[in-house]
């Protein structure tokens, strides 16, 4: 964990199911120390979402790419005037998908809960290493 004047926190972690519960406690934790605590149910399930999917990520580029390590997965979390931005980085390269899943199906809402809980949210590629899922919430 590393603290910068213009309050940066990084959080590493390998794919492991666990540590999803570990970001969004290091996430309300955080913002709850910045004085950001009104954001932080809305931050935690925001980070909860986009780690288990790094997971899945991490996961699959395994088993595509038995002969490399695992990566490590980070989540960042950034403090600028008037917002806050959490991040998530995985290995893969592709781009999340703002799915409209059938009513019966059981798994894909996870980004439309993103959207409705932040004010944006995107991705950028990250070279070398996959890309970066992120999150902007606005606060005072």
């Amino acid at each position: 964990m590393k603290l910068a004047q213009n309050r940066f926190l990084s959080f590493s972690f390998r794919r492991n199911a666990h540590r999803r519960q570990h970001a969004r406690r290091f996430t309300r934790n955080t913002l709850r120390e910045w004085g950001l605590a009104a954001l932080a149910d809305d931050a935690e399930a925001i980070v909860g979402e986009f780690v288990a999917n790094a997971v899945s990520h991490a996961a699959r580029a395994a088993q595509e790419h038995k002969d490399l390590p695992g990566q490590p997965l980070g989540l960042r979390l950034l403090r600028r005037t008037g917002e806050v931005m959490c991040a998530v980085l995985d290995p893969s390269d592709r781009a999340p998908v703002l799915r409209m899943p059938d009513r019966d199906e059981e798994a894909g809402r996870g980004l439309q809960m993103v959207d409705a809980l932040s004010d944006v949210w995107g991705w950028s590629p990250v070279t070398g290493r996959g890309k970066a899922v992120w999150a902007i919430l606005f606060c005072a």
